[in-house]
């Protein structure tokens, strides 16, 4: 049945800019012969009249809002698409009555398809959007070109991640595995009123299932893959007191062998242990009230390298006559990689039902560490290594109020508080020949260095967004949010002096060293403090007028003004590149589209879209005056712009097909962008990850057996034009990646009820090679690498699941 969910609007014009390929008339064609399905239910009105039984259970809800525990679909019926209850309004209503783009991942789906080994998985299924990441680690999250690329652990992306309506700022802490969830909402566009902080790309929000008093949604999986990949997870819950309070607990554990050789070290590399739990505990205290009280703990290791580098120098050398294996599946490092990561967390959600009026708070605190230490070279040479140690903890508080739904002029109102305190330990080396393992060749002299910071927020918001239906038809939404930030930083960097470097003891490199401090690079000042105080006070905004054609057909606009917060640059290794970050802006236009047709059978969305981007965040490789050595910045580009389109559709040809497709469109440019200290003009170049074109068709047909079993054959397709990796450079083909398809098929056997499931999976069966991401060569002192080092994403793998529901 129906579970990935999403609402567009409408491109037609837009979209004879971008469709240029064979391969995009032929889906768009496809789409448009899935159209012999219908709408899932009647559009609410707004007046006061008496709700329908199905409007009741899958609509918009007077006053019930997004902390309710209880947040499910309409009743089955296998005639017509499941409804898909969301709140990305801060209520309860279908996705399909949202008036803004919206993809929803159902929980259900997520686990019949192995989704969600990493949070980062979900957007493979939403258009224009894109993660990346390495094993399970920090997500790079992207939507309609807006994103970032810096994995500094103080720089936020601009898509807001919220995990059971909590804002976790730490990108780094974003990948927590998805386990027995209930659904993931992906918001696309500026959400800078309801969803606040950091939003001027999106929204996800991940939500767990929550406790119930029945406690007849449990299972057990197991899961063994390609790699000896093995996973077991599963929940179970029910009533501790009756009609008082219900429990949850879920657990989810994965290990997997690693996939690489790693050839001067002779052993396997890149294998990983991800084991998370969840507590949760439903508290009815009274009729109008219930607490929520949600405990989470991750605990994420991997042990050896991951990084592949490419030779483009005679024969194929890479730096210092090093000539690395062309397998994309060898490495070659000397250095130890690893890493551990942990992540705590509780959150305490209420609602307290006030006469007409809904009250919610959502506190919640999280806690993450990591510990890591990596060959930042990726190659058997001595040139550099690095450790890390890192810590951010967070809290914030919430509060909401909401009138009735139902009324003709109802609105929400809100407070947000929000606090990080972030440490890190950052160390980098490179030690002398003959004293740790090494291919012989380095002649980059000694180095060491060490950045220390601590780097706190404080931020406070008010908001509120208010809804009038002028006609039973018509009806304009008008949101607004202050928000009050501010951001101390104290940052000390210490380098060697000229001459060399010592240590005391080389098993602990990143803490015994007995050298001096200095400037070592003439023209450099990498040795240096620095104190920051910064506040940015910010008004966000967005206005929607929609209109109903016919209760199963509504076109919209929505104008909203987003802003990312400022920032300072933690990673600069030169005084020079101490820049201040000024907050971004975006203002976005979109025109929307969503309908429902032939009878609950078809959905079908559009939207058309631009973007108005001052000052984005960037992250560049810059030239410094004297020095052999390029800078790594983070900097503001001027004014840059996005056009774009979506096309949706979900479609149930038959009772036993299933059809989702999509289609995203881009067009991206930086206008004005001077790089810094003089590194030159790229006023031209394209967004990072926003490929023109992509696309996904996804389709599950079911075959019914007697007493209740059937055989269930599915799969997906998604393409992903060309995109680059870097705003620059975007003349080298190895920091960019080529047009790709993924396709992944699987076939499940289950029974009655879906009471045991047995599935055999392929995932990316033409296995196509392609990267995840890709960085510049390495340096030597003055020498730099020819070529360039490559995340290379997994091959063709192949495993079988087995679901228990009881």
């Amino acid at each position: 049945m129906s579970k990935i969910r999403t609402d567009k609007k409408d491109a037609a014009s837009v979209a004879s800019i971008f469709i240029k390929k064979p391969i995009a008339t032929a889906i768009i064609g496809a789409l448009a012969g899935t159209l012999f399905t219908t709408q899932l239910y009647a559009a609410d009105d707004v007046k006061d009249k008496p709700a329908t039984e199905e409007q009741k259970s899958g609509t918009d809800s007077a006053t019930a809002d997004s902390s309710s525990s209880a947040s499910k679909p309409a009743a089955q019926d296998e005639n017509r698409l499941s409804s898909v209850v969301v709140t990305a309004q801060k209520r309860e209503e279908s996705a399909q009555n949202v008036a803004t783009s919206i993809s929803v991942l159902d929980g259900k789906e997520l686990l019949d398809k192995g989704i969600g080994r990493s949070a980062s998985e979900v957007l493979n299924y939403v258009p224009n959007a894109s993660a990346g990441t390495q094993q399970h680690g920090r997500p790079r999250w992207w939507i309609r070109g807006v994103g970032a690329g810096q994995q500094q652990i103080d720089f936020p992306n601009p898509v807001g991640f919220y995990q059971d309506d909590v804002y976790i700022s730490n990108a780094s802490a974003t990948g927590f595995p998805l386990f027995d969830i209930d659904r993931v909402e992906v918001l696309r566009g500026p959400q800078g009123t309801l969803w606040g902080k950091n939003t001027t790309g999106g929204a996800i929000n991940v939500l767990a299932k929550k406790p119930t008093f029945s406690g007849d949604d449990n299972y057990f999986k197991t899961d063994y893959g390609t790699y000896n990949d093995k996973i077991i997870e599963g929940a179970i819950g029910g009533s501790i007191i009756d009609e008082r309070i219900a429990g949850r607990l879920s657990v989810h554990d994965e290990n997997q062998d690693g996939r690489f050789t790693n050839v001067f070290k002779n052993q396997k590399d890149g294998s990983l242990t991800d084991s998370a739990i969840r507590g949760q505990l439903l508290f009815e205290l009274t009729p109008d009230l219930e607490a929520l009280l949600n405990v989470h703990y991750r605990n994420y290791k991997t042990n050896g390298a991951i990084t592949t580098v490419t030779g483009t120098g005679v024969g194929g050398a890479y730096i210092n006559g090093y000539i690395p294996s062309t397998n994309i599946n060898d490495v070659s490092t000397n250095a130890p990689d690893t890493s551990k990561t942990t992540q705590n967390g509780v959150s305490l959600n209420l609602k307290w039902q006030l006469g007409q009026y809904a009250l919610t708070s959502i506190t919640g605190y999280e806690d993450f560490g990591n510990v890591a230490q990596a060959d930042s070279d990726f190659t058997p040479l001595e040139i550099g290594r690095t450790y890390n140690d890192a810590k951010s903890r967070q809290i914030s508080q919430e509060f909401r109020l909401a009138s009735p739904r139902e009324d003709r002029l109802n609105w929400l109102t809100g407070f947000h508080f929000f606090k990080e305190d972030i440490d890190s330990y950052s160390a980098s080396a490179r030690l002398p020949n003959g004293t740790v393992p090494a291919q012989a060749g380095s002649t980059a002299p000694t180095a060491y260095s060490l950045t220390t910071f601590n780097h706190k927020t404080e931020s406070y918001a008010i908001f509120g967004s208010s809804t009038y239906n002028f006609t039973e038809q018509f009806n304009t939404t008008l949101g607004l949010r202050w928000t009050t930030e501010e951001k101390k930083l104290d940052l000390n960097r210490l380098n060697n002096a000229a001459g060399g470097a010592s240590w005391s003891n080389l098993a602990s490199w990143w803490n015994s060293y007995t050298g001096t401090y200095g400037n070592p690079i003439v023209g450099q000042t990498s040795t240096f403090t620095d104190t920051e105080t910064k506040r940015w006070d910010a008004l966000t905004y967005d206005l929607t007028p929609e209109y109903k054609l016919t209760p199963t057909d509504r076109v919209y606009f929505k104008f909203a003004h987003g802003v990312k917060s400022g920032g300072f640059n933690t990673a600069a290794t030169t005084s020079a590149a101490l820049n201040t970050l000024s907050p971004e802006n975006l203002n976005s236009y979109e025109l929307g589209y969503k309908s429902e047709w032939l009878d609950g059978r078809l959905n079908f969305n559009a939207n058309v879209f631009h973007y108005d981007y001052k000052n984005a965040q960037v992250n560049i490789v810059g030239a410094l005056a004297g020095s052999p050595t390029p800078v790594s910045y983070l900097q503001n580009v001027t004014s840059s712009h996005v056009n774009g389109a979506e096309f949706e559709v979900e479609a149930l040809p038959t009772n036993n097909l299933h059809i989702n497709a999509n289609i995203g469109l881009l067009e991206t440019k930086f206008d004005d962008f001077d790089i810094l200290n003089g590194g030159g003009n790229r006023d031209g170049n394209q967004f990072v990850r926003s490929p023109h074109f992509s696309s996904l068709l996804a389709a599950d047909y079911k075959i019914p057996l007697d007493n209740g079993r059937k055989v269930v054959v599915g799969g997906d397709w998604r393409y992903l034009g060309d995109q680059f990796y870097f705003v620059d450079p975007q003349n080298n083909p190895l920091l960019n990646q080529e047009a790709y398809s993924i396709v992944n098929a699987r076939v499940t056997y289950s029974t009655a009820k879906d009471r045991i499931a047995v599935t055999g999976y392929v995932n990316n069966l033409t296995d196509e090679n392609y990267h995840n991401h890709a960085l510049p060569g390495a340096r030597a002192g003055a020498v730099a690498a020819t070529g360039a080092a490559t995340y290379w994403a997994n091959p063709r793998t192949a495993g079988i699941s087995v679901t228990l529901r009881f």
